[in-house]
């Protein structure tokens, strides 16, 4: 266990090195307890900032969500009000917000139906959550002993890599582009 600043430095260290998807670790996170557990769980999808390499859904997402998710919230309270979430001091047009709830749902699904077919594999529900999160994330490590920053990949079974590899090109694509090839009519001339 580090102390002080030394733990500063490699708290920090492997936040970021989560959020933007270098796949880096100089300590095992997994036991620095639940908490931080779930911590570098929920960090996985955030990623980094729009325009990035990072994957995850990145910081600009969650503020168009969060600002018409307020949008919302003040509508429901003052229902004869005008509200228009805004980004920088710009509005955001109804397009923008749309897209980005849709990638949202988009992302949520596809990260639910990875972790369900790594759990029918038959990974444990921390593997199969973790190892689903960091494929469509493009994050590198999970949590667990077996896929978390002290572990590795190699010992999953052929399905289960599959699968991962299949999430990663999910996240990798940004999800939306990657389900237009998809679509039948993307492949007619």
């Amino acid at each position: 266990m580090h102390d002080g600043l030394e733990g500063l430095r490699y708290a920090a260290f492997n936040v970021v090195s989560v959020m933007m998807g270098t796949g880096y670790a100089n300590a095992d996170y997994n036991s620095w307890g639940p908490f931080s557990a779930g911590l570098f769980f929920i960090i996985m999808f955030i990623g980094g900032c729009t325009g990035s390499t990072s994957c995850g859904i990145k910081v600009f997402r969650f503020q168009v969500l969060w600002a018409s998710l307020g949008q919302h919230f003040n509508r429901s309270v003052y229902p004869n009000g005008i509200f228009v979430p805004c980004f920088n001091g710009r509005p955001i047009g109804d397009g923008v917000v749309v897209a980005v709830q849709s990638f949202f749902f988009l992302y949520t699904c596809s990260f639910a139906g990875l972790a369900i077919a790594l759990n029918m594999t038959g990974l444990d529900d921390l593997t199969a959550l973790s190892g689903a999160a960091t494929a469509i994330s493009n994050i590198g490590s999970g949590l667990d002993e077996i896929i978390g920053p002290a572990g590795t990949f190699q010992p999953l079974n052929d399905p289960a890599k599959c699968i991962l590899s299949f999430g990663m090109l999910l996240g990798r694509l940004e999800l939306l582009t990657a389900m237009v090839l998809f679509i039948l009519r993307f492949w007619r001339v």
